[in-house]
């Protein structure tokens, strides 16, 4: 009887190792994706499946910044409207306005921001207002690099730096275990981004040194987002709230000391500066702010709900879309055989890990019953 019980209690304790092992492999799987995945996953449920809210917002953050991408590109260079403290302000008033209104109407918007005060924005000051600075350098960078760089892929190949950066970044500063299959969907990113612009780097020189310090400026935007409510424990809509609100008023200023509300009605008076018509202009212009809106808020509870890193290898899966639309909407844009190639290359790797992204963040639909688009957490 007592060797009966010797070997239950080391039949125990083997069951207890066991599972003790199974543990620690689930633990390096997730410290493996922590590369990609910022907090713990909620799900929304619908008719077949379930799918991450993260993964929703990081899709939707990619869709519409295909059509802004193509949009200011078109202000830009059809165009030639390139104002851009004006651009950017009208961007941010609309954010502050569409602030208001849900401030006003939505229950939840209350919920998720929270109080908004001269009072709660003191507490963290400091935060906003560097937030804020690097906004809008980042901005303006993107918008003069867009107009200095007409060459639309060539402009995709710079941009794409910006994935190797984080990268870079996270394995050196950030101490991330990154996986093999992440690092592998990265060099192809890379190597088909410099074979798309291997043929046209010998002009444009000035343009290529502002994109690398848009770059830059991305990478320090795209790392404070990520990691502002780990720090702060204050959610990023809040932050984005804060930003418009602190932004409108510093580039109306820039506005008006630089001189260029008097430089945007000479345009609009001479037939010789202005190219298209009136109604195209001022559509494209509105079409440009209210995307901006939707883009910004996807942004932000993208890299709030994943990393960084996650956002930017799922946005380089947009660049064929956005070639092949300014192929037929601006001039100057060309197709080699290197181009091409080197666009697919790159575009494989986003969308290898797209697929992979978009597995992780689906589930079954669990016997339960839930209503459609109930949100669910996730208790693992």
């Amino acid at each position: 009887m007592a060797d009966k019980t010797k070997n239950e209690e080391i039949e125990e304790g083997l069951e207890e190792i066991k599972k003790e092992l199974e543990q620690n492999e689930k633990d390096k799987d997730l410290i493996e994706d922590t590369s990609l995945q910022q907090e713990k996953k909620t799900y929304i449920n619908l008719y077949f499946c379930q799918i991450s809210v993260g993964i929703i917002f990081a899709y939707l953050y990619i869709i519409i910044s295909i059509l802004m991408n193509v949009i200011n590109r078109v202000i830009f260079h059809t165009y030639k409207f390139r104002f851009n403290f004006t651009i950017l302000f009208c961007q941010q008033f609309f954010c502050t306005l569409t602030f208001l209104i849900l401030s006003n109407f939505s229950k939840t918007y209350k919920t998720k921001v929270g109080e908004i005060s001269i009072k709660d924005f003191s507490k963290l000051k400091k935060n906003y207002i560097i937030f804020s600075l690097i906004f809008i350098l980042n901005n303006l960078t993107g918008f003069i690099g867009s107009q200095l760089i007409i060459n639309t892929p060539m402009y995709l190949t710079l941009r794409k730096l910006v994935l190797v950066m984080i990268y870079l970044n996270d394995i050196f500063i950030g101490k991330k275990k990154v996986s093999l299959f992440t690092s592998s969907c990265v060099f192809l990113v890379t190597f088909g981004s410099i074979l798309a612009g291997i043929e046209d780097f010998s002009t444009d020189y000035v343009g290529y040194i502002v994109v690398i310090l848009y770059n830059s400026l991305t990478v320090i935007y795209n790392k404070m987002t990520e990691t502002f409510k780990k720090n702060t424990g204050v959610p990023n809509l809040k932050l984005l709230v804060y930003n418009s609100f602190l932004s409108c008023p510093i580039l109306l200023f820039f506005i008006i000391i630089t001189g260029e509300y008097r430089k945007i009605y000479f345009f609009m008076v001479s037939p010789k500066e202005f190219d298209g018509t009136f109604l195209g202009l001022f559509g494209y212009l509105l079409l440009s702010f209210s995307f901006c809106v939707a883009m910004i808020l996807s942004f932000f509870i993208s890299n709030e709900k994943n990393s960084s890193l996650f956002t930017a290898m799922l946005s380089n899966s947009k660049d064929i879309a956005i070639t092949v639309l300014s192929y037929f909407w601006l001039e100057g844009t060309k197709f080699t055989f290197c181009i091409v190639g080197g666009l697919l290359i790159s575009t494989i790797g986003a969308i290898l890990i797209s697929f992979k992204s978009m597995f992780d963040n689906l589930k079954k639909k669990e016997k339960r019953e839930y209503k459609p688009m109930q949100i669910i957490d996730d208790k693992k």
